[in-house]
């Protein structure tokens, strides 16, 4: 069991935050005015899936703990959810597409039910 500091989770999301919109707007420079929803709201993704629920946590006493499984699998669905959007962005952009960026998009969301249904277990 693993009791999470909630704040520095918090800064790291922001930076991953920061560092989405960075890219997206260093591709948008040479993607001759081709923009895609995916590419530009990906930000988004690491803002409300990391950044606010830390930050709701950081108000809590008792945090809870959590089994390493849970932090892994909810940290890694929403990494994965970030870079199927990004490639999804990058898809539509050059005018082609992937089935295995819809696998990667499911499996992401198998891992953040998971890591939530997981740590709903350890209470």
């Amino acid at each position: 069991m693993y009791t999470l500091n909630h704040k520095k989770i918090a800064l790291r999301y922001m930076g991953i935050t920061i560092f989405c919109g960075i890219f997206t707007m260093i591709y948008y420079q040479f993607s001759h005015n081709v923009y895609s929803v995916y590419l530009t709201y990906l930000f988004a993704i690491p803002l409300v899936l990391g950044v606010l629920p830390s930050v709701l946590l950081l108000g809590e006493k008792e945090t809870g703990k959590w089994g390493i499984v849970a932090i892994n699998a909810y940290h890694s669905g929403v990494a994965t959810l970030a870079v199927s959007s990004m490639l999804r962005g990058i898809f539509e952009i050059a005018g082609t597409g992937s089935p295995w960026q819809e696998y990667l998009f499911y499996a992401a969301i198998v891992m953040l039910v998971m890591g939530v249904i997981l740590k709903g277990l350890k209470r």
